[in-house]
C-alpha cells in the first residue's frame, strides 16, 4: 500500500491554492492547505511534510517569517520549503529567502512541468526517508528482540552451568562459590551459618538391585524432598553421586539439626512404598566458628557424616 505523502500549500489567496492543487492532485500527495502564516505553523506541527509550498507575500506574517519559525522548531526544522512568489526576481531577495531556509523558488505564473518536476523530487525523497525510518525501526526491533533472546539464552546457560543435570539442584562448583561468599558475609556481620551434608545409605545396593534408572528416580525424589524442606535463602546442591549438601545462612546448629532430622524422616516415609529395598540417609551437621574457612567447615561436617554412617546410619550427627 503506497504511503501518504503530505504536502502543505500556504497562500492567503484561495485561487492560488486551487491552481497549485490542480497541477499536483494526481501525483500521490495528501494535500493540506493553510491561508495564513499562523495556520501554516499549526499545520506544520501536526504533520510530517514532504514539502511546503510557501507564498512569500502574505499579510500579518510573510513567508520569510514563517520559514524562519519552521526552521527554528526541532520538530519541523527538516521540512523542505519552496517559496512561491510573483515578484522575487531580485538576487538579494532570493538570497534572503535561502537564508531563511528555502531550498528553491517557484515564480508565478509557474510552468506546470517545472512545478511537477520540483515536487516529484521531494516526494521521492520523502518516500526514501520513510523507508529508511521503517528499516531503522525494524532493525532496532530486531536488535532488541535479539538482545532479549541472548539475555534469555545467557540466563539458561548460566543456570545450566550452575545446575546438576539429573536432580536440577545446584552443582558442586556453584555451591562452593556461594559458600565462600556466605562465610565471608557471616564473619563480617557476625551471623550464624550452618551446613548439612547427606549421604543416601547403601546406594550402590539400590543401583545393583533395582537398576540405575530406579536409582536416578530415587535421587530426583530426594532432591525434591530437599527443595520442599529448605527456605528460599538456603542452597541445596548435589555434592557428588548420592551425596548432597545444604547451606543454611543465619541458622544455628540446633535449627540445622532439626531440619536434617525432618528431611531424614521424610525420606523414610518416601521409601516405605519400596518393597524390595529399605532406603535411608545419614546426615552430618555443623556450624561455622571464627577459625573456620570453607575447607575446615566442610571437613568438620563431613567428619560428622562419617560418624553417622559408622554409628549405624539413618541418623543425624552434629560436628
Amino acid at each position: 500500500m503506497p504511503i501518504k505523502v503530505p504536502i502543505l500549500i500556504v497562500d492567503d489567496i484561495p485561487q492560488n491554492i486551487m491552481a497549485l492543487e490542480a497541477v499536483i492532485s494526481d501525483m500521490g500527495f495528501e494535500i493540506i492547505t493553510a491561508n495564513s502564516g499562523n495556520e501554516a505553523l499549526r499545520q506544520s506541527l501536526r504533520h510530517d511534510f514532504a514539502l511546503i509550498l510557501l507564498d512569500v507575500q502574505m499579510p500579518e506574517m510573510n513567508g520569510f517569517e514563517v520559514a524562519r519559525l519552521i526552521r527554528s522548531h526541532p520538530k519541523t526544522s527538516h521540512f523542505p520549503i519552496i517559496f512561491v512568489t510573483a515578484g522575487m526576481k531580485d538576487l538579494i531577495e532570493q538570497i534572503k529567502g535561502y537564508e531563511t531556509g528555502a531550498v528553491d523558488y517557484l515564480m508565478k505564473p509557474f510552468e506546470t512541468v517545472i512545478l511537477r518536476s520540483k515536487v516529484a523530487v521531494f516526494r521521492e525523497l520523502y518516500v526514501q526517508r520513510k523507508a529508511l525510518q521503517e528499516f531503522s525501526s525494524r532493525l532496532e526491533e530486531m536488535v532488541e528482540e535479539r538482545t532479549v533472546e541472548l539475555s534469555a539464552a545467557n540466563e539458561i546457560i548460566s543456570r545450566l552451568a550452575a545446575t546438576d543435570e539429573l536432580t536440577s539442584l545446584y552443582n558442586r562448583r556453584f555451591f562452593n562459590e556461594q559458600l565462600l561468599a556466605a562465610i565471608s558475609a557471616a564473619k563480617r556481620h557476625g551471623h550464624k551459618l550452618s551446613l548439612i551434608m547427606i549421604d543416601i545409605d547403601y546406594f550402590k545396593r539400590v543401583n545393583d538391585t533395582l537398576g540405575h534408572c530406579e536409582g536416578d528416580r530415587i535421587l530426583k525424589a530426594f532432591a525434591d524432598l530437599l527443595r520442599e524442606n529448605i527456605r528460599v535463602e538456603d542452597i541445596a546442591a548435589r555434592w557428588g553421586g548420592e551425596e548432597f549438601i545444604v547451606l543454611l545462612p543465619h541458622t544455628s546448629i540446633e535449627a540445622a539439626f532439626s531440619m536434617a532430622e525432618r528431611i531424614r524422616c521424610g525420606f523414610e516415609k518416601l521409601s516405605s512404598g519400596c518393597d524390595s529395598i529399605t532406603l535411608s540417609a545419614s546426615f552430618g551437621v555443623g556450624q561455622i566458628v571464627d577459625s573456620d574457612d570453607a575447607d575446615a567447615l566442610i571437613r568438620r561436617v563431613d567428619d560428622a557424616l562419617y560418624a553417622a554412617k559408622h554409628q549405624g546410619r539413618n541418623q543425624v550427627i552434629a560436628g
